[in-house]
């Protein structure tokens, strides 16, 4: 049984969500609606442990632009995200064992190899691989992302924009040191950090250049760990996540800020125009997204492709 089957069978979604269909002029396949519906289960699991250990969370970015534009998904996205105080993101960490097969929680430095910057939960049973991070042994499958909700002050604000960026820089040339048949824009960027250091020293220094300001009374967060946008768009006032409400995302309630219209006017700002069409297609077009086959069976069959062993490190 495919995890599509089951999510039908447990009647998480109805067969009829699958079907195919035109969404602001961009054709919705049925291979999309797949991972749309792992990405919902995902996401429906996670705020079932969220909700059961008063932590908080809330829809961000393209999800909470879809939840409140299209009352769903942008018809062009194809994967979550979600926001958590930096003290709930710590608290969901020990809570691995909520998470069972084919769930997984992934935190940076914590499952072999993985050195993203923020976490992820994954469904084991399908495949999201990142191609450059092909030959990783880290869990690959369909993902939610996790970012945290850090404390902001304007104290050397490019400083920090820029050791991150560097820290970023630094752990995905580290995942990379696997792939036997490196490309050009492979060569370049394992060329950058000629001293290779181990997975836990990026992980711990990633993690306290994140938290530097967790003791310090801030009226800002920031999303430290998310260089998609620039520095203005990922600083929002505290007060818009104090109260989150239940919004209703094909037929579960899922939580979004009160004040989501602040939150993505900061990101997006005149967020209810959409973009030109030519600019609509999968954000995700590097990486391989199967909703059928584990990603474990998929890295094998591109090892025998590429006629690769891959030897111990």
């Amino acid at each position: 049984m495919t995890e599509c089957e089951r999510i039908i069978s447990e009647g998480v979604l109805p067969a009829s969500f699958f079907e195919p269909e035109t969404i602001c002029d961009f054709y919705v396949t049925k291979e999309r609606k797949k991972i749309w519906a792992v990405a919902l289960d995902l996401l429906f699991k996670f705020d079932d442990v969220c909700r059961r250990h008063n932590l908080k969370y809330s829809l961000a970015f393209g999800s909470l632009l879809g939840a409140i534009r299209h009352n769903g998904f942008i018809p062009w996205d194809d994967d979550i995200d979600v926001v958590m105080p930096r003290v709930d993101y710590e608290k969901l960490r020990q809570l691995k064992k909520e998470f069972e097969n084919p769930y997984f929680l992934q935190y940076p430095g914590e499952d072999e190899g993985y050195l993203f910057s923020f976490a992820k939960l994954r469904n084991s049973l399908t495949s999201g691989i990142s191609w450059a991070f092909r030959y990783e042994d880290f869990n690959q499958g369909l993902f939610l992302d996790i970012f945290p909700l850090d404390n902001y002050s304007p104290e050397n604000i490019d400083l920090n924009m820029e050791r991150i960026a560097q820290l970023v820089a630094e752990c995905s040339a580290r995942m990379r040191r696997s792939c036997p048949i490196p490309d050009d824009n492979d060569k370049q960027k394992l060329a950058q950090f000629p001293v290779v250091r181990d997975v836990q020293t990026l992980s711990t220094e990633m993690n306290n250049v994140l938290r530097q300001y967790e003791a310090m009374e801030t009226d800002k967060y920031i999303i430290w760990s998310c260089l998609f946008y620039s520095t203005n768009k990922i600083i929002y006032d505290k007060a818009w996540f104090d109260e989150l409400i239940d919004h209703n995302l094909y037929g579960y309630p899922v939580l979004i800020p009160t004040h989501f219209d602040n939150v993505l006017r900061t990101t997006y700002g005149d967020y209810l125009q959409y973009p030109p069409i030519n600019q609509r297609g999968t954000w995700h077009s590097s990486a391989i997204f199967d909703p059928d086959v584990p990603y474990k069976e998929v890295i094998v069959d591109l090892k025998n492709k590429d006629n690769i062993i891959i030897l111990p490190r």
